[in-house]
């Protein structure tokens, strides 16, 4: 790859790191890798701010709500909060992944369709305090769907790549 291309470099970054949080696939005790998949996504969102700063402005608000995920509170107005923050985390990446994918060129309103449904149904369990295995299930197939919007990265990555 020629390393001047900064766009095919911003998207190979974006989809290595959509593959990444797909792969985590449990929504309990990943904050660490989250947030060091988020860096690595923000590193291509910088890389492509002269063209568009929304994914950019998403990308810090998921770092600093990842952040405050990673942190040891407990107690008191947190056990409210944490699955507040962590759902606002997840549709915050889900903004993104319109974004990139419109930025991108790639086709960008049935990936982030499908994966509303399994990302409403875990909100909302995670909001009423449903069981587990309701959150967890929807969880992981939100991660499956991340690995959609990771394949449409990496061709936006191949397709810059060629372009130039």
């Amino acid at each position: 790859m020629d390393k001047r291309n900064r766009l095919a470099l911003a998207y190979l970054l974006i989809g290595i790191s959509a593959a990444g949080r797909a792969l985590l696939a449990v929504p309990e005790n990943t904050q660490l890798q989250e947030l060091s998949l988020t860096v690595l996504a923000v590193v291509g969102y910088l890389l492509i701010c002269r063209r568009t700063v929304l994914p950019l402005v998403c990308g810090t608000v998921q770092l600093v709500l990842e952040l405050i995920l990673c942190g040891s509170q407990t107690g008191g107005v947190w056990i409210w909060l944490m699955p507040l923050l962590r759902a606002a985390d997840l549709w915050v990446l889900l903004l993104t992944t319109v974004l990139m994918l419109r930025q991108a060129g790639q086709p960008h309103r049935l990936m982030p369709g499908v994966a509303m449904v399994p990302l409403a149904v875990y909100t909302v369990s995670r909001l009423l305090g449903l069981p587990t295995v309701i959150s967890s299930g929807a969880f992981v197939v939100f991660s499956v769907l991340l690995l959609w919007y990771a394949v449409l990265m990496l061709r936006a990555y191949n397709e810059a790549r060629v372009k130039d």
